[in-house]
């Protein structure tokens, strides 16, 4: 049985025991404990985020920090929930009458049940960045996801954008909105002849690391760039997003970077270095299912590293923009690859050594 078969059981098991819960406190009393539920999440999803920046222990792990926001804003809801539900409790004792007591059990299942899930879609859009390979896949197959991510207005996902934004804050920015999980296209393993290839190894010289500083938070950022032209280095937007000091690392080279062209909707960022001396890198056409690629880049902040890669598809991107305020859609290619923090604003290169991709 697979993963999201699985997740599609305790799903549907879940959602049917919150509408049994509605169906026996009834419309009245569900509605005054979601206005607490959701009351006091969306307090939490507000205050948390700010809070939980400030403690070190938290917002330097990424899984930390994901679980830490997850129970904050649920147990925080459910504290409501409680609240809310007492005082929904002493409303409905004064419905006598049993006719629109059993209309009232009926609305109840219904609306928990349409609540919950907003639950589900909440928590399962967080639970995305949270890096499990494993979940992410269960995910992507569960027809669950599917069905709630299509009724969720997309404007929903504008109420949890500070959450969302906090938890990408670190590592790659979550480019699909919702639940809406990249369609995986199963596609051959990556050729591991490519990474090793003359000229994927010869573009290697024009592949930088870019490293940044932030007074105002008292933290760095690291990230890969490439040679567009002389004294062009082209990265991702959110590597550079609001660094006080941007350097690059060319070979032997420490170079002081200024970014010059920044637009957070693609996600790119253009970065001037005029002391650069590698070569600018080649631009390459546009790739197709199965086509063989290559991702270099300094992973994890460790050293240079070329993986190989292999084109799933071409994609529209659906989400928000970096800072997890506008929607935007992108055109990515999606691919099979190890892919890490660290690689962001890195080349696609195709066998040929030209950038196809970043």
């Amino acid at each position: 049985m697979s993963g999201g078969t699985l997740l599609d059981i305790a799903l549907a098991l879940l959602l049917l025991a919150y509408a049994y819960s509605g169906y026996r406190q009834g419309l009245i009393q569900s509605v005054s404990s979601l206005v607490g539920f959701f009351g006091f999440a969306m307090l939490a999803v507000w205050q948390l985020p700010g809070l939980l920046a400030h403690w070190d222990a938290v917002a330097q792990n990424d899984r930390t920090r994901v679980v830490a926001l997850i129970v904050g804003v649920v147990g925080f809801g459910w504290l409501g929930q409680y609240l809310g539900s007492l005082l929904g409790a002493q409303i409905r004792k004064r419905v006598g009458q049993t006719s629109l007591r059993r209309l009232d059990s009926v609305l109840g299942a219904v609306v928990v049940m349409l609540a919950a899930s907003l639950i589900v879609w909440f928590i399962g859009g967080a639970l995305r960045t949270a890096g499990n390979p494993a979940l992410s896949k269960a995910m992507a197959e569960s027809r669950v996801m599917r069905v709630v991510n299509s009724v969720v207005p997309e404007q929903t996902g504008d109420v949890f954008a500070s959450f969302r934004g906090f938890l990408s804050s670190q590592g790659f920015p979550q480019v699909f909105g919702g639940l809406a999980p990249e369609p995986i296209t199963p596609v051959q393993n990556p050729d591991p002849a490519v990474a090793q290839s003359q000229a994927v190894r010869a573009a290697g010289r024009s592949v930088v690391k870019v490293t940044t500083q932030s007074q105002s938070c008292q933290r760095g950022q690291e990230g890969t760039g490439w040679v567009l032209s002389p004294g062009r280095i082209v990265t991702n937007a959110h590597v550079v997003a609001g660094a006080d000091e941007v350097r690059i690392e060319a070979g032997d080279q420490t170079l002081r970077a200024r970014v010059v062209v920044f637009d957070p909707g693609r996600d790119l960022a253009v970065l001037s270095a005029p002391g650069v001396s590698a070569p600018a890198l080649p631009l390459g056409g546009e790739v197709a299912r199965g086509d063989s690629a290559a991702v270099p880049g300094f992973p994890l902040d460790g050293p240079y590293r070329v993986v190989s890669a292999r084109v799933r598809a071409q994609l529209d991107a659906r989400g928000l923009d970096i800072y997890g305020r506008e929607r935007v859609v992108r055109e990515i290619y999606s691919i099979a690859a190890t892919v890490q923090p660290g690689n962001s604003g890195g080349p696609l290169l195709d066998p040929q050594g030209r950038v196809v991709g970043v």
